[in-house]
């Protein structure tokens, strides 16, 4: 249960939210193919490790674990946000 509460508060997170998004959306003004994903997904690490080592203030198993989780929820927002974004295009195109 513990795992699936941490999952559940860090893909409400607000912050974590904007900075994904912030890291998504400069992902897809990179020119060279290959490096906006490469870019994404080191942001995705960084965000994750960042948050409860730095934000938190956590030591120990807990923040690596908080870590190993964070990756997760942080891909969980990123395919929810590209898939969104998906959607409005393609509804977009559809009514105009």
């Amino acid at each position: 249960m513990l795992l699936t509460a941490i999952v559940i508060t860090q893909i409400l997170d607000p912050l974590r939210i904007l900075l994904i998004g912030i890291a998504y959306f400069l992902s897809r003004l990179v020119k060279r193919p290959g490096m906006g994903w490469l870019g994404l997904l080191a942001a995705i690490v960084v965000i994750a490790a960042g948050f409860p080592f730095v934000i938190l203030g956590q030591s120990g198993d807990i923040a690596w674990t908080t870590t190993a989780i964070g990756v997760i929820s942080n891909a969980l927002i990123v395919a929810a946000m590209a898939g969104l974004l998906r959607l409005q295009r393609w509804l977009f195109q559809l009514f105009v």
